[in-house]
């Protein structure tokens, strides 16, 4: 199992991030186009939910490539304490999702929480939190490495795409 945890600056207040982070049309903007997935489908938003079905671009050493495969997604299911300002989410594997599926046993699980807090003069600092668990004998470390590089590149991308966001919607 391994973590990861990145901190920024908004230039908003809490609740004019969260406006953005749960705009169907940001997700699209973020995982289309900033993080390059293969897909993105908004399932379900409300005012403090979020459920999405992604198909990530990945790039990973072969022998892991051939073991996860070429068509991997997954859902996102995500929700909000606006009381807290933190937002809890974890990834659910279709074959979960399916009463029909074959069972079988979670290769790889991600779960992490955003905590928003408020820093003053309409500005707040993103704090995020990530755990990776790769349950795969001889290659679960190989594959959380590179999912948590994955991830802080992603980050990265999110931030610059979150600031231009940002500017946009004051």
């Amino acid at each position: 199992m391994r973590t990861a945890t990145e901190s920024f600056d908004l230039s908003c207040p809490p609740e004019g991030f969260w406006r953005v982070y749960l705009d169907p049309e940001y997700v699209r903007a973020l995982y289309l186009g900033a993080l390059g997935y293969k897909a993105c489908e908004v399932l379900e938003v409300t005012d403090s939910s979020r459920k999405l079905r992604v198909v990530p671009k990945m790039n990973l050493p072969g022998p892991i490539e051939a073991l996860l495969g070429d068509g991997f997604a997954y859902e996102d299911h995500g929700s909000l304490d606006r009381a807290k300002n933190e937002w809890t989410w974890r990834m659910v594997q279709p074959s979960q999702l399916d009463p029909r599926a074959k069972p079988r046993k979670d290769v790889v699980t991600t779960r992490g929480t955003i905590r928003v807090t408020a820093t003053g003069e309409g500005r707040s600092r993103r704090t995020d939190e990530l755990v990776i668990e790769a349950k795969l004998f001889g290659v679960g470390g190989m594959i959380e490495a590179v999912a948590e590089k994955e991830t802080r590149a992603a980050w990265a991308k999110e931030r610059a795409l979150l600031d231009t966001w940002l500017t946009r919607s004051r």
